[in-house]
């Protein structure tokens, strides 16, 4: 049976099952090249082998670390990337069945795994109409007898960063200045703000280390081919290849950027967090995983854990250039720059606006986006009053309220008009205009939940100085 794409992601799921009712993840090759170590993965979906629809994406290790270790010594950590890495191919299809033939896993890693599965692809199961508590949704077998244990790496020390070139990783290197000789910067598939990130820093090469992952192509050509498409948990994807790194590097720590506001749903009602893999939920989860199944001496947290967006956003532009090297727009991720147009644009100017002086940061966007009408609507989404939060990396709704209510207050100071968007949102809405004691308390609040041990806590706490918002 051939599939034909309907343009309803219902009865196209339900055709896809039928056509391609196993996808497989068949095999990893790995060979040491001449400057990095090259990785292939193998996945299949169809009725059968000699029929099926395949796929062979790559990644490329620059780490010089990699001429010393044994390859037999990465394949748990890169079987775990695979496991990983195969949701990308098989949301194509949502074949009912997948099969792991390179290694075996244990019922609890098994569970383990359609958790992440689920609670990662939450957004795109409800995106294309997919019932994801269906009890059939997907059966996860191995067939392999092959098992990996975890392993020992005596002598961990140091930290490993992963710089994704916005403001979080941004304020995590400025906070971990202090530990830069045993700080190591981890970039994947490098654009000019990480880049920019890193030399503002001052690292050298030998302290940066790249991977380049090559999606197949034949996966662009299926989504044009009403195949399907959405979301899936990058973050986690990050956390196992970090951990490859920290074995060849013998890293103890794994040092994300996640702030609180990744904990709360995109869509409360159904427990649909865009940001799940940035969740404490997770961080727990993947902490028990590395503990259990891999390394237990490795340890993985967030340093800016306990603080939400708004207070990332105070903190960094605190930092002197900090504006004119982080970026966090992804239609403009390639290229540089702020498109000035979508969610994460304006959010970011918004949360921004309120501690940077308006001809700064207009000459770091382009133009004033809180005087542009078109991103009326946009504004109202962000703040509650809009159809549905966008699906992006953004702070909740009463962070937007927080920042948008400090540049009215701060207007008002001044003796000067507030911003045409901000005037605009308090005149239709004007319940929505928060307390000034609101603001202070919700940008002082330090949440309680983090993985922070006694010496990174301290760290945090150094860092962490309770400024007064108004002047009265």
């Amino acid at each position: 049976m051939e599939y034909v794409a309907s343009g309803i992601g219902k009865k196209d799921f339900l055709l896809l099952r039928k056509c391609y009712p196993r996808f497989v993840f068949s095999r990893i090759s790995r060979e040491k090249r001449a400057d990095h170590l090259f990785v292939e993965y193998e996945f299949w979906t169809g009725n059968g082998r000699q029929s099926g629809l395949f796929f062979h994406p790559s990644l490329k290790v620059y780490a010089k670390a990699v001429e010393k270790a044994p390859v037999e010594f990465l394949d748990p950590f890169l079987f775990h990337i695979g496991l990983i890495e195969l949701v990308s191919y098989w949301k194509a299809t949502c074949s009912p069945l997948i099969l792991i033939e390179p290694a075996s896993l244990s019922p609890g890693q098994l569970a383990w795994w359609r958790k992440l599965y689920l609670k990662g692809m939450g957004e795109f199961f409800f995106r294309n109409g997919i019932e994801q508590d269906m009890p059939d949704l997907f059966q996860l077998e191995c067939l392999s007898s092959k098992a990996f244990l975890p392993v020992e790496i005596p002598s961990l020390s140091g930290n490993l960063i992963p710089v994704g070139g916005g403001k979080d990783s941004f304020l995590t290197l400025q906070w971990m200045k202090g530990e830069k000789r045993d700080n190591l910067c981890f970039l994947l598939n490098p654009v000019k703000a990480q880049w920019d990130t890193v030399r503002f820093f001052d690292y050298p090469l030998e302290q940066v280390v790249v991977i380049e992952r090559q999606i197949d192509g034949r996966l662009l050509e299926l989504n044009n081919k009403g195949f399907l498409n959405g979301h899936t948990p990058f973050s986690a994807l990050l956390a196992f290849m970090g951990v490859l790194l920290m074995a060849l590097y013998k890293k103890e720590n794994f040092v994300a950027s996640h702030e609180s506001s990744a904990n709360y749903p995109t869509i409360p009602s159904r427990g649909i967090n865009h940001q799940y893999s940035k969740s404490y939920e997770f961080e727990k989860d993947f902490q028990s995983y590395l503990s259990n199944s891999l390394c237990p001496s490795f340890s993985y947290f967030s340093l800016l854990r306990p603080l939400s967006e708004i207070q990332i956003a105070r903190f960094v532009s605190a930092i002197p250039g900090s504006l004119s090297v982080f970026q966090s727009c992804n239609k403009n991720r390639l290229c540089g720059g702020w498109c000035g147009q979508c969610a994460k644009c304006l959010f970011s100017f918004l949360i921004l606006r309120p501690f940077v002086e308006a001809k700064r940061i207009v000459a770091v966007f382009g133009s004033d986006l809180l005087e542009r009408e078109s991103l009326f609507a946009l504004l109202l989404s962000l703040c509650g009053e809009g159809e549905e939060k966008p699906f992006e990396c953004l702070g909740t709704e009463e962070e937007c309220r927080a920042a948008a209510s400090l540049i009215w207050h701060k207007a008002k100071a001044a003796g000067n008009p507030p911003p045409l968007l901000i005037a605009k949102l308090f005149k239709q809405f004007p319940h929505l205009l928060m307390a000034r004691s609101s603001i202070q308390a919700l940008y002082d609040r330090i949440n309680p939940q983090h993985g922070l041990s006694q010496k990174f806590l301290s760290l945090f706490r150094k860092n962490v100085i309770e400024n007064a918002l108004f002047d009265d």
